[in-house]
């Protein structure tokens, strides 16, 4: 279970996450390094005295307030106060109120929407007349504050312009009057927040893909991302906030065993039997749940405060160095989504004049034909870095190609460590180098004062990264800066080289890492080498072209698969798993939606043709454990015939070449 367990005391500044449930209200503080601490009382109790006297217990600065509640209720304020009487989500609703649904969600007509409630508050009480129609949530940021203020996803099937705010947009500050109700620091900062739904999902860390199951009085059970799924009730993206498609089970009866009732479960489970599910709320404690849902716990109770508090955080500023289609289109989407503010810079002068000119840029996904538009907070060209920008950063990220690291690393040691003066700050390399740590601390320390060795070993933390999604150009229909993406959603990196925690959905930091590095480099990269410059024999533009020949997608497989036995047995990889592997690495180059140029695969083939490269590695590997590696040696023959190629290594390639003129001389499927 990946739970947290609190720390005695918290201290600093925090983030108040509070979650106003139907049966408990909880209430959360989130540290700047992701620990927490949980409170709860039954939600019949007020929520501000309750609040107030265990605020007077900490010693920690609330900066940031984010509120969640049950819904769609309504609650109808003015500048006046709060006018006539709340209709909440669980009152019964007379037929005559029953309205349809508005705006973009997909939701199922059999419950009482934001459109009905209203209506049934009009019969209720009168006309709504200068009155607000807003959750819960809404009334109390209202409160702390003095201003109003509501937004879409919890006001879900209510369509209106007026005082709507993205979740994550700060509303306004805690007045003195705020601060004396709730105990919570007069002037921090209170966002306008979300449904508890979609809370939840933020709070057991789901991301793009995932199978979600918040499981309380009900599960609500669905997918992260992605466009309506038939059957399945469907809210758009908003701001920060991916899709999501759900259902939800009826709510359990008293006798009712807590393993059944798993209908909504099993019908998504029907739909994406091979994905892992997420598991998060008050029922992840019963182990018989959690067993019949084959689920994976991600957070307990404390789940849709933990979200909320998440969305509230004060943004954390990484810098991406490298503004190409990976940094763009993978790394700073993965922050964005986070809720991190991101810098980019570069030393091509066209990208980066081209980027400032509107300052973001679209991502497109070819899967699900979603677009994510991208907002840089700073756009510079690597001479133009300062201290004061590194100053405020919690994270540095570089996807700018191997060939430029070292040069960059002598450039920027001086201002790097200014930073590193503060404190701890990590380094994840998303290249495409074998050892690119390595390269990096070398090139750091060359020439260093002793003081800046000192801070360079103890406040730097240097990890390499795995970059599996393929971004490529735009087509002639898009903007010049778009990058279009593959619909893959984890980097995986060196978990043992971070000094900080990093709270980023999708960063997957692993123990052992450099096992996995090689097991990339000798699978996915191994598999490209082969289609790419095999390919460009034959003729082919576009990799997955290739790919999809008959005669080159065996001979890929085949030098997959030799490498792959001898990465089972020098790093005792499961052997059903790592064949596995080299199966998807192939399946992801036969994505003819994913259009890649071959020659851009193919480029700088000295290097790609080093010892411990992608050909020769697997090669030196198989020799070392005493394994065959003939069909490896065909793609190194084909490299060796791309222009500019060489290689500072004896084999014998003659039975190679000999096949490969053979194969080029074979009619393509």
């Amino acid at each position: 279970m990946n739970l947290f367990v609190p720390p005695p005391s918290m201290s600093g500044k925090v983030t108040l996450g509070i979650d106003v449930g139907t049966t408990a209200t909880k209430a959360l503080l989130l540290s700047e390094d992701s620990s927490w601490e949980l409170h709860s009382w039954p939600s019949d109790e007020s929520l501000w005295g309750n609040l107030r006297n265990w605020l007077a217990e900490k010693k920690c600065q609330i900066e940031r307030v984010g509120i969640t509640t049950h819904g769609p209720s309504v609650v109808v304020i003015n500048e006046r106060g709060i006018q006539g009487k709340p209709i909440y989500w669980f009152d019964e609703i007379p037929e005559s109120c029953i309205r349809e649904n508005e705006g973009e969600h997909i939701l199922p007509q059999t419950r009482a929407w934001v459109p009905s409630r209203i209506a049934q508050w009009i019969v209720e009480n009168g006309p709504l007349n200068d009155g607000i129609a807003v959750q819960l949530k809404d009334m109390y940021n209202w409160e702390l504050t003095g201003n109003i203020a509501r937004d879409s996803r919890s006001m879900r099937g209510f369509s209106s312009e007026e005082y709507m705010h993205l979740p994550e947009n700060v509303i306004g500050k805690v007045t003195k009057k705020g601060s004396e109700l709730s105990g919570i620091d007069e002037g921090a900062e209170v966002i306008c927040g979300c449904d508890d739904l979609t809370a939840g999902v933020l709070g057991i860390g789901a991301h793009e893909g995932v199978l979600f199951n918040l499981a309380n009085t009900s599960e609500h059970v669905g997918q992260v991302g992605g466009r309506y799924i038939d059957g399945m009730s469907w809210l758009p993206p908003l701001g920060r906030l991916p899709s999501i498609s759900y259902n939800a089970t009826p709510g359990r009866k008293q006798n009712q065993p807590l393993d059944q009732n798993s209908e909504s479960v099993d019908l998504i489970r029907e739909k994406f039997p091979e994905l892992e599910m997420w598991m998060g709320g008050g029922l992840t404690n019963v182990q018989s749940i959690v067993d019949s849902r084959h689920a994976k716990v991600c957070a307990g109770a404390e789940v849709s405060a933990l979200g909320v508090a998440k969305l509230a955080r004060k943004q954390k500023q990484a810098v991406i160095f490298g503004a190409g289609k990976v940094g763009r289109g993978f790394l700073a989407q993965l922050l964005v989504r986070s809720g991190w503010k991101i810098i980019i810079s570069d030393t091509h002068l066209p990208t980066i004049q081209e980027l400032k000119k509107s300052g973001q840029w679209t991502i497109f996904n070819l899967y699900t034909g979603e677009e994510d538009l991208i907002t840089a907070d700073g756009i510079f060209l690597n001479e133009n870095i300062t201290e004061s920008v590194l100053r405020d950063t919690s994270l540095i990220m570089t996807s700018m190609g191997a060939n430029h690291l070292e040069k960059w690393a002598h450039d920027i040691r001086e201002i790097l460590c200014d930073r590193l003066e503060q404190g701890c700050i990590d380094l994840i390399l998303a290249e495409n180098h074998p050892r690119p740590a390595e390269a990096v601390r070398l090139a750091l320390l060359e020439n260093a004062t002793e003081y800046q060795e000192k801070l360079i070993e103890q406040n730097l933390g240097i990890s390499q990264a795995q970059v599996l999604r393929s971004c490529i150009e735009p087509d002639l229909s898009q903007k010049p800066t778009t990058v279009q993406i593959q619909n893959h959603w984890t980097l995986p990196m060196d978990g043992d080289a971070l000094l900080t925690k990093l709270d980023v959905l999708g960063f997957n930091p692993l123990p052992n890492f450099e096992k996995e590095l090689t097991r990339k480099l000798f699978t996915y990269n191994c598999v490209n080498a082969m289609i790419c410059y095999i390919g460009y024999l034959k003729g082919y533009e576009w990799l997955s072209e290739a790919a999809n020949d008959e005669y080159i997608s065996n001979l890929a497989l085949k030098a997959g698969m030799e490498s792959s036995a001898a990465l089972v047995s020098a790093y005792k990889f499961e052997k059903h798993e790592q064949e596995h592997w080299c199966n998807e690495a192939l399946k992801k180059y036969q994505d003819r939606s994913i259009r890649d140029p071959i020659e851009r695969n193919a480029r700088d083939p000295i290097r790609k043709l080093g010892p411990y490269e992608r050909l020769l590695g697997p090669i030196n590997l198989c020799k070392k454990e005493g394994l065959p590696f003939d069909t490896l040696l065909i793609g190194v023959a084909a490299a060796l015939r791309y222009p500019g190629a060489k290689i500072h290594h004896e084999l014998n390639l003659e039975g190679a070449s000999i096949q490969l003129d053979s194969l080029l001389a074979t009619e393509s499927i």
